[in-house]
């Protein structure tokens, strides 16, 4: 009778090991993401930090594994991107945050992309990048380097006057690349 109830038991426990299995991962991913992004904005506070290099690596290897188990959160590719742009990676960060735009536009990435277009020596990319995140969200305009922000004004300021007029035929596009990585999503 007690070998039937181990048996049943261990049944039971094994349904509920196999149900609850994915809930496992999705939490795992969500660790992943959370500690990731940690490191991140703590590498990213201290510039001068000998650690700094391994505490990115580390970020990496979680937010990839977090990429992994959530392909249709945009957060683990956004960081990637943050984690290449703070080891001076333009290329790497263009990329990563690329891969954030196929699943969700937000301004914040649009602004980051700026910084890796710029950081990459591509300013036309840059400016292109830049404008719109600020035409989506103006507060962000602070967040730019102040030699960015004067011309950024006077388009911005154009725009609205189109708008204002009518003849406005569209919002602020991404630099071409990075719109063309938006379209592939869509």
């Amino acid at each position: 009778m007690n070998a039937g109830r181990i048996v049943i038991g261990g049944a039971a426990l094994a349904a509920l090991v196999a149900a609850a299995a994915p809930e496992l991962k999705l939490y795992e991913a969500g660790l992943d993401l959370e500690k990731g992004e940690s490191a991140v904005l703590y590498a990213g506070r201290r510039p001068g930090d000998v650690s700094r290099p391994a505490i990115l690596a580390e970020a990496r290897d979680r937010l990839e594994s977090a990429r992994d188990l959530l392909p249709d959160d945009p957060r683990p590719s956004y960081l990637l991107g943050s984690a290449a742009l703070l080891a001076n990676e333009p290329a790497e960060a263009i990329l990563r945050y690329r891969d954030s735009l196929r699943i969700e536009e937000r301004p914040e990435t649009d602004v980051n992309l700026s910084r890796a277009h710029r950081l990459a020596g591509d300013p036309e990319a840059a400016a292109a990048d830049a404008l719109r995140a600020v035409w989506l969200s103006p507060w962000l305009l602070h967040d730019l380097p102040a030699e960015a922000r004067k011309p950024l004004r006077r388009v911005i300021a154009g725009l609205e006057a189109e708008l204002s007029s009518g003849s406005a035929d569209a919002i602020p596009k991404l630099a071409p690349s990075d719109a063309a990585a938006r379209q592939d999503h869509r």
